[in-house]
């Protein structure tokens, strides 16, 4: 039995049809003409065109797309929940904030000798960004509102989360760096982050860095003060800066 072979995907068809079973190309049809009909039976005949026409099939196969859109949308479904959701382990905001005098410290660090290591806690970290990035609002997006920063320390490890809101509604979006620092270079690689509670690849959260990009300019001199330390240790709960000999 010959074939059609489709000019545009190269499938080959049955000689009944017209248009191509994959693509939908008219096939060229002149090559049966030029070929000596041959018998067939009969019964052969009718068993391959309802093969051909059998709507079992059809229904199956529209079945089975219409399945695979309902789980794929599902899945695209869930992942926007999870990208809106807050993160679990967030800390409820700071109600009284006590004043936390880190930058000062710092400064006072670098130009004292022999000056004792500086400890912090998450909590005086955090108290100090609700400060300092209430005095420096004007630096910060105004495309979404900027809310809060905040930090969460671990071994070896700084997560920084913030909180913006659109039309009043909050989005979280975190970001991890391994720090360290050595002769005054302050050195983060990025090893994830998150969007509300969906976890994001380290590859792709590199580009996602950007949504910190003002933040990171209203903290600058504060990245400079760190810069000037000797060396810096994160430990679950709490950041040591060691001041140069």
């Amino acid at each position: 039995m010959i074939k059609l072979v489709c000019p545009e995907c190269q499938r080959q068809n049955e000689p009944e049809r017209i248009y191509c079973h994959d693509c939908g190309a008219r096939l060229d049809r002149s090559a049966l003409a030029k070929v000596a009909p041959k018998g067939e039976d009969p019964k052969q005949t009718q068993r391959r065109l309802k093969q051909l026409l059998d709507p079992g099939r059809l229904k199956l196969r529209l079945m089975f797309f219409k399945i695979s859109k309902l789980i794929l949308g599902a899945c695209a479904l869930a992942v926007l929940i999870e990208m809106l959701l807050p993160p679990i382990d967030l800390p409820e905001r700071l109600k009284d904030v006590e004043l936390q005098q880190i930058n000062l410290d710092l400064e006072n660090a670098t130009t004292s000798h022999g000056t004792l290591p500086l400890q912090y806690t998450e909590t005086q970290v955090n108290a100090y960004l609700v400060n300092v990035t209430r005095s420096k609002q004007a630096a910060l997006s105004k495309l979404l509102q900027f809310e809060r920063a905040l930090v969460n320390f671990d071994e070896g490890v700084c997560r920084i989360t913030a909180e913006r809101s659109l039309l009043g509604f909050s989005v979280f979006h975190a970001i991890s760096y391994n720090v360290t620092l050595q002769n005054g270079t302050l050195t983060a690689s990025n090893n994830g982050g998150s969007i509300g509670r969906m976890p994001i690849h380290p590859m792709i959260m590199k580009f996602g860095d950007i949504l910190f990009t003002d933040l990171w300019t209203a903290l600058d001199r504060e990245k400079k003060s760190v810069s000037k330390m000797g060396a810096i240790e994160f430990h679950p709960k709490t950041v040591i800066l060691t001041p140069k000999q």
